[in-house]
């Protein structure tokens, strides 16, 4: 910064010099040739530093935007996967089903919801287990698993609903232990250790040390008064 600071001094030490040199006597040309070129540098300079700044803010947008892009591929992948699998089919399956038969006639269609339906559980579990105390979030867990349940037991077969609508539920209770236990820190609690019950004995121990105290500064006063007394008439009779 020193350096900086010495580069423009001497920059602006040189304008000032080639202002007197160019117009000589004429103080009023000198300032207005020092200010215009002061102005135009400082444009310039304005320039560079917005073109720099929308550089990088279009470099940072694009890194942001490639790495959601990134994630939500990863995401919908991961989730595809997982959908896909024949132990999760016992839910996904009805599931899919449901939607796919009750989104006749809405204005979204049911790809769009079964795609919000499978983004949505890991999103409220995320939020259960890392905001731990947020009872929006696990009410909305809940609610999402008490739905996900119904769809289950409204689409499944007819042999093996109840058993389909427990699986179900019994994945999404495994879930709700980690979902609902959160990974928050419980509050630290201080104990302060209480003082002792004053007992009555104690109590009038502490009355009579006053007292007592009360009692000897009297007789230190009482005694120098006395010795006052003493020296006063010792000194008098020893007068002629």
């Amino acid at each position: 910064m020193v350096e900086v600071a010495d580069w423009i001094a001497d920059r602006y030490q040189e304008l000032q010099t080639w202002a007197h040199d160019r117009f000589g006597d004429d103080s009023r040309e000198a300032e207005v040739a020092k200010y215009a070129v002061l102005a135009v540098c400082a444009a310039a300079v304005a320039l560079v530093v917005l073109v720099l700044l929308w550089l990088a803010t279009t470099v940072l947008i694009a890194l942001i935007q490639g790495v959601a892009n990134g994630l939500i591929a990863g995401g919908t992948w991961t989730l595809e996967r997982v959908a896909d699998w024949h132990l999760t089919e016992v839910v996904t399956t009805p599931v899919h089903a449901y939607i796919t038969a009750h989104a006749a006639g809405l204005p979204t269609g049911a790809q769009a919801i079964w795609s919000a339906w499978a983004v949505t559980g890991p999103i409220l579990w995320l939020l259960c287990w890392l905001t731990g105390s947020s009872w929006s979030a696990r009410l909305a867990w809940v609610l999402y698993g008490a739905g996900t349940a119904g769809m289950v037991y409204s689409a499944s077969p007819a042999g093996g609903r109840m058993l389909a609508t427990g699986i179900a539920v019994l994945y999404w209770g495994v879930l709700s232990v980690f979902a609902l236990r959160g990974i928050h820190r419980r509050p630290t609690t201080h104990i302060h250790p209480t003082p002792p019950p004053t007992t009555a004995l104690e109590q009038l121990r502490v009355r009579l040390d006053e007292q007592f105290g009360d009692v000897q500064a009297r007789l230190t006063s009482m005694e120098a008064a006395v010795n006052d007394q003493l020296a006063a008439r010792r000194a008098d009779q020893q007068r002629p």
